[in-house]
């Protein structure tokens, strides 16, 4: 079967190809649960300062879409441009949604923007996708390069055994009474309820709830909230009742006397689904309302037969949880020319600038910690 690379140039694109790009998304050898419409379409309104989409195409004769792959230009140093993912604020993987076939096309095709673009940089895909059809045409051409293995992925493969067995045989026997001490402590104290919304009124009505769990959560007081950065909750309150229209996303809270105090957002896709936030109210953190709600939402997806994949989000309960452990890999792809060559020597410059700074934030001393406090005469 012949198959025909195209590029396409227009936002428009994606919203007049809504259905075949949810289809393939469905469909894909690889997941990728944010290469679906409402996520293309929903964080296009609010890019800044990004004009020109570069849409990577791969048809059949017969019209079918069986690869996608988008992009956005970005200008580069001396003048130039170049070419980042779409979503890469927001996105924890970056490569296509595309058919097994239709992938070497994706490929070919990017190297060929090479010849009008400076550099692209593709973060975080899939160990497979980057070993069966990425690395061996990194390491053919004659263009420079930098490849990282930034972060490790991991995920859950569903068996047929007993959710219970498997929670068992993670968890072990001492984290496992800790886990029942902590469900029995909250279920004493008032009603326990975990509530489950899919459909769009539902997603839409619960959203302010999200609010009040977030702006009280640890991560929202380290500025890793999912509304932390300016724009972020408008970006969601439209996004995730769209995802509801097509029924890719699960929106779950663990309330206490009907107040909401931990919340999961989880992407839906065909027999998968990717954890992506969950956060609760700090207050009351000795009762385990994330870990009590985590687990509620693990045996609800093996339930229903899915892969759940944590994304590449390193946390030692995801380790712990894990069946399956692997990298993801970034790529940094430069055209052969002195502005290439410049701009290579550049981000390699600042990754040793950024390493340093994370290897010397380590060693600066907790405020909190006692011995600061006996330094600064305060009492401990």
């Amino acid at each position: 079967m012949n198959f025909e690379l195209s590029i396409q140039n227009s936002i428009d694109w994606i919203d007049s190809n809504r259905d075949r790009i949810d289809t393939l998304a469905e469909n894909c050898h690889w997941p990728n649960p944010y290469f679906s419409c409402a996520w293309l379409l929903a964080w296009w309104k609010r890019a800044e300062g990004l004009k020109t989409p570069v849409l990577l195409i791969v048809e059949n004769e017969k019209g079918q879409l069986l690869g996608f792959w988008p992009f956005v230009e970005r200008k580069g140093i001396l003048k130039s441009k170049g070419l980042w993912p779409y979503i890469f604020d927001e996105a924890n993987y970056f490569h296509p949604i595309a058919k097994r076939d239709a992938i070497p096309y994706l490929i070919d095709g990017l190297q060929g923007l090479l010849k009008k673009y400076t550099f692209l940089w593709v973060p975080l895909m899939r160990k497979k996708f980057w070993e069966e059809f990425v690395e061996t045409k990194v390491r053919g051409e004659k263009l420079l390069n930098i490849t990282r293995t930034p972060r490790q992925t991991f995920l859950i493969d569903h068996t047929p055994q007993e959710f219970e067995e498997f929670w068992s045989q993670k968890m072990g026997a001492k984290s496992r009474k800790s886990f029942r001490y902590d469900q029995r402590a909250l279920a004493d104290q008032g009603e326990v309820e975990f509530e489950c919304w899919e459909t769009f009124e539902d997603v839409r009505a619960m959203m302010p709830a999200t609010c009040v769990v977030e702006v009280e959560s640890r991560k929202a007081k380290e500025g890793a909230g999912l509304y932390t950065v300016r724009g972020k909750r408008a970006f969601f309150f439209e996004l995730l009742p769209e995802l509801a229209k097509t029924g890719k996303v699960r929106l779950t809270i663990l309330r206490f006397n009907e107040e909401a105090i931990a919340w999961q957002l989880d992407l839906l896709g065909d027999n998968y689904v990717a954890v992506h936030h969950l956060s609760f109210d700090e207050k009351w953190k000795k009762y385990s309302p994330g870990r009590q709600l985590l687990r509620h939402n693990l045996e609800m997806a093996w339930n229903e037969g899915r892969t759940i994949d944590f994304l590449p989000l390193g946390f030692d309960y995801k380790e712990k949880l894990a069946s399956v452990k692997e990298e993801v890999r970034e790529l940094h792809w430069f055209k052969r020319s002195i502005r290439g060559w410049i701009a290579c020597r550049l981000i390699r410059w600042n990754m040793k600038v950024r390493k340093k700074m994370k290897e010397r934030k380590k060693h600066i001393p907790n405020p909190d910690n006692p011995v600061s406090k006996a330094l600064r005469g305060e009492t401990i």
